[in-house]
């Protein structure tokens, strides 16, 4: 600058976003060549996550992309789901791609490992995965070594996380659960005498069982980073460690893993580079019983009577038909580790009689390792040319172990038998992929080409072993911890054991290919093709093959020049339509060859003719169905994106539409022949339809750089079509095994996928205070009138929105980072309440709530009116708004300066504090809204006392070297 006293400085459009590059199938792509929708996820994005799934990672993210907390215990693994609900099957989560390896699960990758996650949301930018894309791709990239100068070549990482339960459900204490049992019709004050509490001093006889089911715990986070290279090749290593105790009492909720990625490449000539990409697993975790009606020890913590203690010091104390029980067989009542005896409730039989004894009855433990790989050779013979064969393969083992004790509480809280079972179960899979890019432009012309194939092969080999005791009778040789293996099962009589062992194989030929054209950087064109083939595991021989095609296009209207000789490019920087249309299949549901008539051979008794002798004889257990397929989607795409004011503000719209057919469904097709037996069938579509927006704004003032981001997608989910024999497909009623609630979840046409089928509250009486229901005719009736018949919709699992809000500001050394995510209209349908047990607790909603002679304009009716009333408590009385907005992270860091550090070697240094999960708003009464389901697709929105989602305190630091 020599003697100028002054600087012109010229701002221009930062073009790093347009020429970012996006990992799609089998190659990449620069983001403004990109046709499809396609959402990027970059590792600033993940950053300083307490999570250590990286599914769990994506919540919030992404629009179109919904997680599925089913559990927030220790190891618990989200779901996935992409633009809506596609099946009436399990199996709803994406395809789950790792540097090219498909994978089982993405809980083993630590966010801290991740490249870039791509989500593949149209049929379009899926349709080059064919049959396993109907729900979606995710595609993952971890880390490689190459540094940029001055960045650390060694980094440790560090958490420490204080965990406490976030929600406290809002139930009865003591004096209110009393009173609420007064209002019912009871006269509470006799029967706490009976049951031996002084109802003037109800507090001294008060139990919080939330209290005594939950406590604050520790997890901590170790993460060690080595990384370097050069231009002909880098290689990076890290290795994770979780330790997580979760906030039930003890240490029967636990989480241990220990992972470590490896990846390396290098280029052994200028037209030959190899590579490996390598993780590997160790985990176990101990889990505890709940999602259930029977045998979980987070149920009865919200409907055990406050009123009832934890343990009981004798006998004496006992129930009466646990002091007859103690009499027959003392070993059946179970005597807690403090030498005392587990209480129950004098007030009602309930179905799991204590938390703690269910928590301390049962032993289960499960472990594995796992070994993911990928080893690849690129070939560049001339420019633009690259052949690449890949292998890659996944190697599995795991195993479990469980035991649980006979116990007595009253007659439905008991288990009469010993029981022991363990598992060890070994899979591998492989697969070998061939395929050629070739990019290249010439002047104002862009082509692209791809085409490959690929193969397999999937196997598993599990063997089980369990032994069960008959009358009580001990089944293991010796007592303790160190007996409790199959290996110490005795021969007595009393004893039964069984074995199984089953493998299974199944292989996939695949072959397909990429067109792309673009001119002028104005006009893109795409077409993808897939033809995809498995063996007769899953499908006839003449219906094996699937055919998945898909075509995208996309206009960048700011590039022509009406455009940019009319509007100022720092106003207007970015402008594209896209449209795209595409199929995908889904096979996942498909094994065993499901299209078949197995033979049960020599299975029953046949007589012939008028001969009294009875023969031996054969029978197919269903009905054959030859002309089985698989489930396939299509779908249509249209988006716009825009970038204004030199980038700083960009958009991103879409609207979908997703037809699903060849519903794959399970049918009973002839009883009086088959018996139980069950024929799977194409027999449904299913359609899914929404729009998706993401926001994004960033700047910097001064010192000061910030960003703010949002995205949200709502959905519109139907099934609209069924076989003509199929009136319905009903779930269990009650929602989940073993409760009397008489809702349940169906599937049908005109409807949501499994909606809840309840009667409809219409409100109350004012009157009499008696519950008014609204009938099949559209009559208002009360309870007495209801038919099975006035069953109806009475609303969803299924968010109709999701969203997510990030912001980030920065200023010298401190950063700050605020994240949160929510869903609205989905349903939480509360099965906890039984109508004959009506002295469990409940929710304070319905007696604040409650018509009452000075009160009349209550939402909920005179509870003395429907305490035992089983169609209230099964109508969507029980139901409940879902909505919530969750602050997932407030995260405030300081890097020290590097002047500082350096002095002491150090690269950097940065220390933070985050509070993860931390606050939650919602209208439901309950315990934790995102968790509160079941993990069955079926079982959608019951909250039947789920693990609740951990709020966290997280002390962590970075240094690097």
């Amino acid at each position: 600058m020599g003697n100028k006293t002054s600087v012109n400085v010229v701002l221009k459009e930062d073009n790093l976003q347009l020429d970012e590059v996006v990992v799609v199938g089998y190659g990449t792509q620069k983001k403004s060549d990109v046709t499809g929708s396609v959402s990027s996820v970059s590792a600033d994005d993940l950053k300083g996550l307490a999570t250590t799934d990286a599914g769990a990672a994506l919540q919030g993210k992404a629009a179109g992309v919904q997680i599925l907390n089913t559990s927030g215990a220790p190891g618990a693994g989200a779901s996935i789901r992409i633009r809506g609900y596609s099946s009436n099957s399990g199996n709803l989560g994406p395809l789950l791609i790792v540097d090219g390896l498909k994978v089982d699960n993405i809980q083993y990758l630590d966010p801290s490992m991740i490249e870039s996650m791509e989500v593949l949301k149209d049929a379009a930018s899926a349709a080059i995965y064919g049959a396993q894309a109907g729900n979606g791709v995710v595609l993952i990239t971890t880390k490689n070594g190459a540094v940029k100068d001055g960045q650390p070549k060694v980094i440790y990482s560090f958490k420490a996380i204080n965990q406490r339960l976030g929600k406290t459900p809002e139930i009865f204490g003591a004096r209110d659960w009393v009173r609420y049992k007064e209002l019912s019709g009871y006269d509470m004050k006799t029967i706490c005498e009976a049951a031996g509490v002084d109802y003037d001093n109800l507090e001294k006889h008060e139990t919080n069982w939330i209290d005594q089911v939950f406590e604050p715990s520790w997890a901590t986070q170790h993460s060690v980073i080595f990384q370097d290279g050069n231009e002909k090749g880098n290689f990076f290593t890290s290795i994770n460690y979780v330790n997580n105790d979760g906030i039930v009492v003890g240490k029967k909720d636990t989480y241990q893993r220990l992972s470590a990625q490896l990846n390396a490449e290098y280029k052994l000539y200028n037209w030959i580079r190899v590579g490996t990409n390598t993780s590997i697993e160790r985990w176990k975790t101990k889990s505890v019983p709940h999602q259930s009606a029977y045998g979980s020890m987070l149920t009865p913590a919200l409907l055990l009577d406050p009123l009832t203690p934890v343990y009981w010091d004798s006998v004496e104390d006992f129930t009466t038909d646990m002091k007859t029980q103690y009499d027959k067989n003392p070993s059946t009542i179970l005597v807690a580790p403090n030498g005392k005896y587990y209480a129950t409730s004098k007030f009602q039989m309930d179905d799991n009689g204590n938390p703690l004894l269910q928590l301390d009855r049962i032993h289960s433990s499960n472990g594995g390792f796992t070994v993911r790989g990928t080893g690849f050779m690129d070939l560049m013979p001339f420019k633009g040319f690259i052949f690449t064969s890949r292998f890659s393969y996944r190697i599995s083992q795991s195993n479990s172990h469980n035991y649980s004790e006979p116990y007595y509480m009253n007659g439905q809280a008991k288990a009469t038998d010993y029981s022991i079972s363990a598992s060890a179960n070994n899979n591998y899979y492989y697969q070998w992929e061939n395929f050629a890019n070739y990019n290249n432009d010439f002047g104002k012309h862009k082509v692209g080409a791809m085409v490959g194939m690929s193969y397999t092969q999937y196997k598993s080999d599990n063997v089980s072993a369990s032994a069960s005791g008959t009358e009580g009778a001990e089944i293991l040789k010796g007592t303790g911890s160190k007996f409790q293996y199959l290996d110490y099962v005795n021969s007595a009589s009393t004893t039964t054991k069984n074995i199984g062992n089953v493998i299974n194989m199944s292989t996939s030929l695949s072959y397909f290919g990429r067109v792309m054209y673009a001119y002028d950087n104005r006009y893109n064109i795409q077409f993808n093709f897939r033809a995809d083939a498995f063996d007769t595991s899953k499908l006839p021989a003449k219906k094996r093959w699937g055919h998945f095609p898909s075509v995208s296009a996309g206009w960048t209207a700011s590039n022509e020049s009406f455009v940019r000789d009319h509007i100022n490019p720092d106003v207007l920087s970015l402008l594209k339509f896209r449209a795209s249309w595409g199929r995908n299949g889904n096979i996942n549901v498909l094994s065993g060859y499901p299209y078949a008539a197995p033979i049960a051979y020599n299975q029953a008794w046949y007589q012939y003719g008028d001969n009294p002798d009875l023969f031996y004889g054969s029978y197919p257990t269903r009905m054959a169905n030859p002309d089985l397929r698989w489930e396939t989607s299509e779908q249509f795409d249209f988006g716009i994106d825009m970038r204004f004011l030199n980038g700083r503000l960009s958009a991103g719209l879409d609207y979908y539409n997703k037809n699903t057919k060849d519903l794959l469904v399970t049918i009973t097709p002839i009883p009086e022949v088959y018996a139980n037996g069950t024929t799977i069938v194409n027999a449904g579509k299913v359609n899914n339809r929404g729009f998706e927006m993401e926001l994004s704004w960033r700047d910097r003032i001064g010192d000061v750089s910030y960003s703010i981001s949002g995205n949200m997608s709502t959905l519109r989910n139907r099934v609209t079509s069924l076989y003509d024999d199929i009136d319905r497909i009903s779930g269990s009623e009650g929602g989940v095994s073993g409760s009397n609630n008489l809702v349940s979840s169906a599937f049908e046409q005109g409807h949501s996928i499994w909606y809840f089928r309840a009667y409809d509250y219409v409100g109350v009486d004012k009157e009499t205070g008696a519950p008014q229901f609204r009938n099949a005719a559209g009559e208002i009736v009360g309870s007495s009138e209801l038919k099975t018949t006035d069953m109806t919709d009475i609303g969803s699992a299924i968010p109709r929105l999701t969203y997510g809000i990030t912001l980030n500001v920065a200023w010298k050394g401190l950063d700050l980072t605020v994240f949160g995510t929510g869903v609205a209209g989905n349903k939480i349908y509360n099965v906890l309440y039984r109508a004959d047990t009506p002295m469990r607790n409940s929710l304070r909603y319905y007696m604040e709530n409650a018509w009452t002679p000075d009160n009349h304009n209550g939402s909920m009716p005179d509870m003395a009116t429907v305490a035992q009333d089983r169609n209230f408590w099964g109508s969507s009385a029980s139901m409940f708004n879902g909505a919530y907005f969750k602050i997932k992270q407030i995260q405030l860091g300081y890097t020290l300066p590097a002047k500082l550090t350096r002095k002491a070697y150090v690269k950097n240094l940065r220390f933070f504090v985050s509070l993860d999960d931390f606050f939650t708003f919602t209208k439901y009464p309950g315990m934790d809204p995102e968790t509160a389901t079941t993990s069955s697709s079926s079982g959608a929105g019951y909250d039947i006392g789920s693990y609740p989602t951990m709020k966290k305190v997280t002390f962590g630091a970075t240094i690097g070297f």
